[in-house]
C-alpha cells in the first residue's frame, strides 16, 4: 500500500517536471528564431534587398543615360535644294545642333545623276562644299553679318564612263525593273569631301549651316545631292558602339557596384550613430530577454540536483537511526514519508525563491 502511494506521488511529482523540460527544449530554437535580435537582423536583410534591387535598377538607368549623351548621333543626313539659272548651281540648307566637339566626322556628298549625253559631255566637275558657324555678331547687327566658315573643301568628280555596247546590255536586263517603275535610269555619285575632322569646344565652333556648289563648264541636270556626316568612334565610343551588351554589363556593373557601397558606408555610419543613442536599458533588457531561455534551463537542473542530494541525505539519517530489521521496513515507509515530504518543501522553496 505504501509503495503503490509512492509510486503514484512520485509520478505526480517527476512527470511535470520532465514535461516542462521537454517544452522548454522543444521551444528553445523558436525563441531564438523570434528574438528581438532575430528580428533586427531579418529586417535589416530584407532592407538590404529592397536596397540592392533599387540600387541596380537606378545603374541601369545611369548607364542609358550616360550613353545617349556620351555616344553622339551617327549618322547625320542634309538633303540640299540646288539653285539653277544663276551661275553654277548652288543651295544652303541649315544643320541641326547634333555634333560633338572632339569626335572625328567622315563628310560626303553624295549625287544622283542621269547619264544624259549633257552630262556625259560635261566630263569632270568640282564640288564645293562649305560648313559654316553661326554670326559672331547679335542683335540687328547679326542679320548683316555673314555666317563665319569653319571647314571648307573643293573636290573633283565625274560620271562613270561605260561602252555603248555595256551600256545598251545593262538597260536592257534592267528594262524589267525601269518599266515598273522599281528603278530609274541614275548613277549614284559620293564623293569624299572631308575625313576625320573635328570641332573645337564652343557652340559656335559647331557648324549650324553649309553650302554647297557643282562647278562645271556646262549645264547639268541633277536629280538629288544629299550631305552625309559620319562618326568614326575611336577608344571607349567605339567599344561601347560595337559592343552595347557587354558594354552595358560591365558599366551598370561599375555604377552598381559603387552605389551598393556607398550605400552601405552609409547604413553603417548611421547604425552606428543609432546605437550609440540608445540607452543602456533598453540595450539591457534586450540582452536579458536573449538569455532568458538559457537561465531557465539552468535554474531546472539545478533544482533537480539539489532535490536529489536532500534525498540522499534523508535516507542516511533514517538508516542511522533505525538499523535494525525489523523496524527497517518501517523505515522505508517513514524514509518515503519524509523524504518526498521534503522534496514537496525543498521544490516548493526553490519555485518561490525562482
Amino acid at each position: 500500500m505504501a509503495d503503490s502511494e509512492y509510486t503514484d506521488d512520485e509520478m505526480d511529482y517527476e512527470s511535470p517536471s520532465s514535461q516542462a523540460i521537454v517544452f522548454d527544449a522543444f521551444l528553445a530554437p523558436f525563441r531564438a528564431l523570434f528574438s528581438r535580435t532575430a528580428l533586427r537582423i531579418y529586417l535589416n536583410i530584407f532592407l538590404f534587398t529592397i536596397a540592392t534591387l533599387a540600387l541596380l535598377g537606378v545603374s541601369g538607368i545611369a548607364y542609358a543615360i550616360f550613353y545617349l549623351r556620351f555616344i553622339p548621333t551617327v549618322g547625320i543626313d542634309q538633303n540640299v535644294h540646288l539653285q539653277f539659272g544663276d551661275g553654277h548651281p548652288w543651295g544652303t540648307v541649315s544643320i541641326e545642333p547634333d555634333f560633338v566637339h572632339s569626335q572625328p566626322y567622315d563628310v560626303a556628298v553624295v549625287l544622283e545623276v542621269p547619264p544624259t549625253p549633257s552630262n556625259l559631255d560635261v566630263g569632270n566637275f568640282m564640288v564645293d562644299l562649305t560648313l559654316l558657324a553661326p554670326p559672331s555678331g547679335s542683335g540687328l547687327a547679326a542679320v548683316s553679318n555673314k555666317p563665319n566658315p569653319i571647314h571648307h573643301s573643293r573636290r573633283p568628280a565625274i560620271l562613270t564612263y561605260t561602252s555603248p555596247l555595256v551600256d545598251v546590255a545593262r538597260r536592257v536586263l534592267r528594262l524589267p525593273l525601269y518599266m515598273v517603275g522599281w528603278q530609274r535610269e541614275a548613277q549614284i555619285l559620293e564623293v569624299p569631301m572631308m575625313e576625320k575632322i573635328e570641332f573645337r569646344r564652343g557652340t559656335r565652333n559647331l557648324p549650324q549651316s553649309l553650302r554647297l556648289e557643282l562647278q562645271s563648264d556646262g549645264k547639268m541636270q541633277i536629280y538629288s545631292v544629299q550631305v552625309e556626316f559620319r562618326a568614326r568612334f575611336t577608344g571607349m565610343r567605339w567599344f561601347m558602339y560595337r559592343w552595347k551588351i557587354m558594354s552595358f554589363m560591365i558599366f551598370s556593373s561599375m555604377f552598381w557596384t559603387i552605389s551598393l557601397g556607398s550605400a552601405s558606408l552609409t547604413w553603417f555610419i548611421v547604425s552606428s550613430i543609432w546605437q550609440s543613442g540608445t540607452p543602456k536599458e533598453e540595450l539591457k533588457e534586450d540582452s536579458d530577454d536573449d538569455l532568458k531561455n538559457d537561465t531557465e534551463t539552468e535554474e531546472t537542473s539545478s533544482l533537480d540536483e539539489v532535490v536529489k542530494v536532500k534525498d540522499e541525505e534523508v535516507d542516511t539519517k533514517l538508516l542511522q537511526s533505525y538499523p535494525e530489521t525489523g523496524i527497517e521496513a518501517v523505515g522505508s515507509g517513514l524514509e518515503s514519508a519524509e523524504g518526498r515530504g521534503i522534496q514537496k518543501r525543498r521544490m516548493h522553496s526553490l519555485e518561490e525563491d525562482q
